[in-house]
């Protein structure tokens, strides 16, 4: 987990962090942990988490910068939606491929389902403007009909599937949209799950009983709440990059092993 500038990090569990907290800031006592096991290391001032999150807005600010140009979708699960990964508009930065949907509009509801179906050839950017709740599960399934993490998979991974809410200032880090999170990821409902990046740089985030396989990085300047019988795993395939402008930032890879930041934020991460 990294958080940027002077956020802070509160965290009242019951709950349990496989990993490290990174702060880019000095230690101010912005630390506050109760009730929660840390099987991991507290770090401050550590400069990189900074660099990453100036990366990730100017990423965000790029991406959105093409939606223009991405293949118009709607994402509508009132019956099981799937996209193939290969339909957006082709893009290349710096070398590096990735199919892009432009999302006109979100309606997913708990038990519905988001299936990206893909050969793992390329990564694939949702452009999102507006605020947006995810309720329902996004699914990630190969070409022959096997889901990411099945015996054999040779799909996208979670690493490959970035959903990128643009918008706002990256001045005053606020204005840009919202971004809702609640599959209903409970042990009451062991199938729903969500495979997916999120790149929210100014726009308040919220994920509550949520199962989710993947990483959430932004935040804007609130306090992104993570809470209520939310489950993060970091994805354990290795992904394709996202581009990143001046040079190449792997959201997955990258991330993983430099730093094992599945959360990224400026602000307070309630648990």
């Amino acid at each position: 987990m990294g958080i940027a500038g002077n956020g802070q990090f509160a965290a009242t569990g019951p709950g349990t962090l496989d990993g490290n907290v990174n702060f880019a800031a000095a230690n101010t006592g912005q630390a506050s942990v109760s009730n929660t096991t840390i099987n991991g290391t507290v770090n401050y001032g550590v400069g990189s988490v900074q660099t990453i999150m100036n990366n990730l807005n100017s990423l965000s600010s790029t991406l959105g910068g093409l939606a223009g140009a991405g293949t118009s979708v709607a994402i509508n699960t009132s019956s099981t939606q799937t996209i193939q990964a290969t339909g957006g508009t082709s893009e290349s930065i710096n070398g590096v491929n990735y199919d892009l949907f432009t999302v006109s509009s979100v309606s997913t509801n708990n038990g519905q389902n988001l299936v990206l179906q893909g050969n793992g050839s390329t990564s694939v950017v949702f452009d999102l403007n507006s605020g947006a709740q995810f309720h329902g599960n996004i699914l990630l399934e190969d070409l022959s009909g096997k889901f990411y993490g099945d015996p054999g998979s040779a799909g996208i991974t979670p690493d490959q599937v970035l959903f990128n809410l643009y918008g706002g200032s990256n001045t005053t880090l606020s204005g840009g949209p919202t971004l809702d999170v609640n599959n209903n990821g409970n042990a009451a409902h062991p199938a729903n799950i969500t495979e997916a990046d999120f790149l929210d740089p100014n726009g308040s985030i919220s994920m509550v009983n949520t199962r989710f396989d993947g990483r959430v990085l932004g935040g804007d300047s609130s306090n992104m709440q993570i809470v209520s019988g939310d489950t993060i795993t970091l994805p354990s395939g290795g992904g394709r990059s996202v581009p990143e402008p001046g040079s190449i930032l792997l959201l997955g890879s990258a991330l993983a092993s430099i730093f094992g930041l599945g959360l990224l934020g400026r602000r307070r991460m309630a648990s």
